[in-house]
């Protein structure tokens, strides 16, 4: 079937092909599949809910000044497939002065919560707070939680990061 000078040529070239055409689909393929970054450049975090010792959620993403705005950028999973969506919450505080020249962490905009996902494939979203332009730090505090109809809500520890503006 193949002539020996002309079949190597040709089954050279082919394994070529077949070599750059799997690459190539590998490459697309993780780019597709991979969750979204959240905002770069900002201070990292991750959090997992636990259900004993079973994951039942998990987030990761970053807090960073954007413009007059504090923004937690984050993507979150649900993990445990059981019929109870997950959601990210963020609690939001400043380190302002007052006018005796005291130094406190004042609540920004209080709680915010991401949307509900049930998916078990992460989800990209973020939130963001007008911070207070008197102050000079920023801090959030975040936590993936379950949402139980019946119960309370199932949460990972806090993670707390921050950044100076």
């Amino acid at each position: 079937m193949f002539r020996i000078r002309h079949g190597k040529t040709r089954l050279l070239l082919s394994r070529a092909v077949t070599v750059f055409a799997a690459t190539t689909a590998a490459v697309v393929t993780t780019a597709l599949l991979a969750p979204a970054a959240a905002q770069a450049a900002g201070a990292p975090w991750a959090v997992t809910a636990m259900s004993g010792s079973t994951p039942i959620a998990k987030a990761y993403g970053d807090f960073a000044k954007n413009g007059p705005f504090a923004t937690v950028g984050m993507n979150w999973v649900d993990m445990s497939n059981n019929g109870n969506p997950v959601y990210v919450e963020v609690y939001w505080s400043y380190w302002i002065q007052d006018a005796s020249g005291s130094w406190y962490w004042a609540s920004g905009g209080g709680k915010q919560q991401s949307a509900r996902s049930s998916r078990m494939k992460y989800v990209s979203g973020n939130l963001s707070d007008r911070y207070y332009p008197e102050g000079n730090r920023a801090r959030a505090e975040i936590k993936v939680c379950e949402d139980r109809s019946k119960a309370w809500d199932k949460c990972s520890s806090t993670a707390t990061v921050y950044f100076n503006y």
